[in-house]
């Protein structure tokens, strides 16, 4: 049986200087401070905006950075469009090739399109405040690029269960009682989704999806409608790749010690052509600062602020490798070639993507209004 370990990701009290391992404080470090104001001056002066390009597949899903960063740095305006990592690369390469570009920074999920760009010279080699903090592989050593934090999935279950009736490891989700009641997104329309069934195949073979597809759990394409959807019925009461981030709500989480499970490097970086390099300076340094890392909510990229309070270290984890998704993604036949075998066992995705539909942008308590990100790119992704 996997040993779990509770994790509730509040980030707690704020202080307004502390050591690395204070819990859920935030740890300000007066050189970056400097820099931090320094490069705040450069980025009024320069006009005040930044543009981010952030990969996601939920609206609302960069708000509260954005307000934060907003409130940090008054006067500095930062847009953010957030639309799923597979679509923005596409139109930045579009933008690339025409001589013009929107974003002045991407922070995104598709990792190896950042080692494309930097073969191809278009990003700024630039190490932010923080550069040196990072953890072993987590930047690239020239500063093309840095991981701005970590996402991860884990399974999630309705906090309604009792406490016999919930799972202990991935297999009791093929089991009452949340046998026939999961809510999952495609397994083959994201990549990090992907990589998850991947790992659960080799973990217990092609007849646990068999059997998984078996139960017509509901789909729905991206992750954040499944994770919020969790607990809200007694129909759906399980998923296998929520958000280790939230301490309250209908669903609870578990993260295990000897099951796969995914964490990943989500990498940002400035473009060449970024039209508000300063703004972008400043946004980039305070992504690494200590002052922000020190209260991010999941897994961070630096080793000096500790993790947030109830996550476990990622470097404690034998199960987990950070850096696996990353090589993973690399090998792009083979990810065309995983797509087209979980097509066969859960059938074609189906539904608009999860930043244009209607109704699942109200599931996420959220209204048609919040529908910004354009149409899918007539390219098809990677």
């Amino acid at each position: 049986m996997a040993v779990l370990v509770a994790a509730c990701a509040a980030i707690g009290v704020t202080a307004s200087a502390a050591t690395a391992t204070t819990p859920g404080a935030t740890l300000v470090l007066p050189q970056e401070t400097h820099q931090l104001d320094a490069l705040y001056e450069d980025a009024l002066r320069e006009g005040g905006k930044v543009v981010l390009w952030s990969g996601g597949d939920a609206p609302d899903q960069m708000d509260g950075f954005k307000a934060t960063f907003e409130r940090r740095f008054p006067g500095v305006q930062l847009d953010v469009l957030v639309d799923l990592s597979k679509f923005h690369d596409i139109r930045i390469d579009q933008e690339l090739a025409a001589g013009r570009l929107t974003p002045d920074v991407a922070m995104l999920q598709t990792t190896f399109d950042f080692d494309k760009w930097k073969k191809a010279g278009v990003l700024m080699n630039y190490k932010p405040v923080g550069f040196a903090q990072q953890k072993a592989g987590y930047a690239d050593p020239d500063g093309a690029f840095v991981t701005a934090w970590n996402y991860a999935f884990v399974p999630t279950y309705a906090r309604s269960l009792r406490l016999y009736q919930r799972p202990q490891r991935l297999a009791d989700f093929d089991r009452r009682p949340l046998k026939g009641r999961l809510v999952l997104p495609w397994p083959h329309d994201d990549d990090a989704v992907l990589y998850v069934f991947d790992k659960i195949e080799k973990a217990f073979g092609t007849g646990y999806l068999q059997a998984l597809a078996a139960q017509r759990p509901r789909f729905y394409r991206g992750t954040a409608v499944p994770s919020r959807l969790v607990g809200r019925s007694p129909s759906l009461l399980g998923n296998l790749t929520g958000y280790p981030l939230f301490a309250k709500g209908p669903s609870r989480h578990l993260i295990s010690t000897t099951e796969p499970f995914i964490v990943w490097n989500q990498r940002a970086a400035i473009f060449k052509a970024a039209q508000r390099p300063a703004g972008a300076k400043l946004l980039m340094s305070y992504l690494g600062s200590a002052e922000f890392q020190s209260t991010y909510n999941g897994w961070r990229a630096r080793g000096d602020v500790g993790e947030a309070p109830g996550l476990p270290p990622l470097e404690s984890l034998n199960n987990v490798d950070v850096h696996d998704f990353t090589r993973w993604m690399s090998d792009r036949a083979n990810v065309a070639r995983l797509r087209e075998h979980m097509a066969d066992i859960f059938g074609p995705v189906t539904g608009e993507s999860p930043l244009r539909d209607p109704h699942l942008i109200r599931v996420l308590g959220l209204t048609p209004d919040r529908i910004v990100a354009p149409p899918a790119p007539s390219t098809p992704p990677y």
